[in-house]
């Protein structure tokens, strides 16, 4: 009977280190997850402007700029198949009812490699915002 009592002593131990351990956010990491947040209003955002400027090439049977908002929609879709959520952060769902959405096993990487990630995907996400800027003043 007392080495059971050792055991969930232990065990309860191991659980509660295990929780402080993940409350316990680094600056860095804190950092990625602001980052990433960023990129996902800017992608929402994008996305909106997109479908919005199809719409209205589509309606005035514009097919260069159909073309043209056919390349950015599917750079947009690449940029974020290529999405790392900041593991240990709650996340949002911006997808519509019904839209496919997947989680993708969570990525081992340093807290400075994942905040390195963000920051280049983040880079990634306003020069194609810039892009479509310049293409539709």
């Amino acid at each position: 009977m007392q080495i059971g009592k050792i055991l969930l002593v232990t065990l309860l131990i191991f659980i509660l280190s295990a929780c402080k351990k993940s409350k316990n956010k680094s600056p860095e990491l804190i950092q990625a997850n602001e980052m990433h947040l960023e990129c996902m209003r800017i992608h929402e955002n994008i996305e909106t402007e997109l479908i919005e400027k199809k719409q209205n090439a589509i309606n005035n049977k514009d097919v260069s700029a159909i073309t043209k908002l056919d390349s950015l929609i599917t750079i947009l879709e690449l940029w974020e198949e290529g999405i790392i959520e900041v593991p240990g952060f709650e996340h949002e769902h911006h997808h519509e009812k019904g839209e496919h959405h997947e989680h993708k096993a969570e990525i081992q990487m340093t807290d400075e490699s994942m905040l390195e990630y963000q920051k280049n995907s983040k880079q990634a996400i306003e020069e194609l915002q810039k892009e479509i800027n310049n293409q539709f003043k």
